[in-house]
C-alpha cells in the first residue's frame, strides 16, 4: 500500500490516525464525498470541510432544499 497518500482537497500528505499512545490505528484517509468522489482526504479536511458540508446538505434536505 502507498503510505504516502495525498489529500485530494489540500494536496498535503495524509497522516495516519493514531491512538493516545502514538500507535497507528488507521492509515487509509477519509472519504471526501460530497466534495469529490475520487481519492481520499486528510483528517483536517474531513473535519473542517467534508463533515460540515455533509451536515449542511442534510439540513437542506430536511428543510426541503434551497427553496424550502
Amino acid at each position: 500500500m502507498n503510505w504516502q497518500m495525498k489529500c485530494v482537497i489540500c494536496h498535503d500528505f495524509i497522516e495516519p490516525d493514531r491512538d493516545k499512545y502514538g500507535h497507528i490505528i488507521w492509515h487509509g484517509g477519509h472519504n471526501p464525498s460530497p466534495i469529490t468522489d475520487e481519492g481520499y482526504c486528510c483528517k483536517v479536511c474531513n473535519d473542517e470541510i467534508v463533515t460540515p458540508t455533509r451536515i449542511a446538505e442534510i439540513q437542506l434536505s430536511i428543510k426541503g432544499g434551497k427553496d424550502g
